[in-house]
């Protein structure tokens, strides 16, 4: 991870501009770019909340964004950590695009960045290992922009796991519609997809009569699960990291 938890102590050698008097309980910082975060507890509503801060050119940090009332600490420094990603993606790949050219870089004068999503997937095709930085929602939202890319009509389903299904895509034209339900599992590098998760997909596939399941990982799959895999080749497919570094290939 490239957002790190601090002592308080390196937190305070920070020139900060402190917004409030409520207890401070956890404190980070970003290796790649100048933000820094702080977790801290509402002691009369016993909520909790996060603030990043960004050093401006006086070198003071101040307030860039944040979100209060949420119900525990461990929520509070999820989201920190996403918030805190998302803007190491984003500006890491401004830096990258706005610096002086070298012989080896392509020419980026017809580039033309529409969105966050666009900014993310064309950072993630240089950095993939970035992906893993990624919380399993903000994966599963990734996929699915991708499968939008590709012709898909994309529905995520609602965060609580609904019978096994974490996007709903569909082909669809003149003749017919074609119903595809994608899997996505978010896990580490070793640790692998077992065949308890095809026998599931398989059982939910059947279940709501798609044409195809599709089981995404940003992992690879266990020998069992691709030979489970097998006796439904044409109905299920496994796509594992390299098939998402493919994909990104695309931007």
């Amino acid at each position: 991870m490239s957002f790190i938890e601090i002592s308080r102590e390196e937190f305070d050698s920070f020139k900060i501009a402190r917004m409030g008097i409520f207890p401070e309980h956890a404190w980070f910082r970003s290796t790649e770019i100048d933000i820094v975060g702080v977790i801290v507890k509402d002691p009369i509503d016993n909520d909790w909340s996060y603030a990043l801060l960004s050093k401006e050119e006086d070198g003071v940090y101040r307030y860039l964004n944040g979100e209060i009332s949420l119900e525990n600490q461990h929520d509070a420094i999820t989201l920190l950590s996403e918030a805190a990603t998302l803007i190491e993606i984003r500006g890491a790949f401004r830096e990258e695009l706005y610096s002086e050219p070298t012989e080896n870089n392509e020419d980026k004068t017809n580039l033309i960045i529409t969105t966050l999503d666009d900014e993310i997937k064309k950072y993630l095709k240089r950095y993939p290992d970035k992906i893993y930085e990624l919380t399993p929602r903000r994966f599963e939202e990734l996929v699915a922009s991708i499968l939008k890319d590709l012709g898909f009509d994309v529905e995520i389903t609602q965060a609580t796991r609904d019978g096994g299904r974490d996007i709903i895509a569909y082909v669809r034209n003149a003749v017919s519609s074609y119903l595809t339900h994608i899997e996505c599992k978010r896990y580490a590098p070793e640790n692998k997809v077992g065949v308890g998760v095809i026998r599931e997909v398989v059982g939910v596939h059947n279940i709501r009569k798609a044409t195809k399941s599709i089981i995404v990982t940003t992992s690879f799959f266990s020998i069992d699960a691709i030979k489970e895999a097998k006796m439904m080749e044409n109905q299920l497919d496994l796509k594992d990291f390299n098939d998402l570094k493919s994909w990104l290939e695309r931007y």
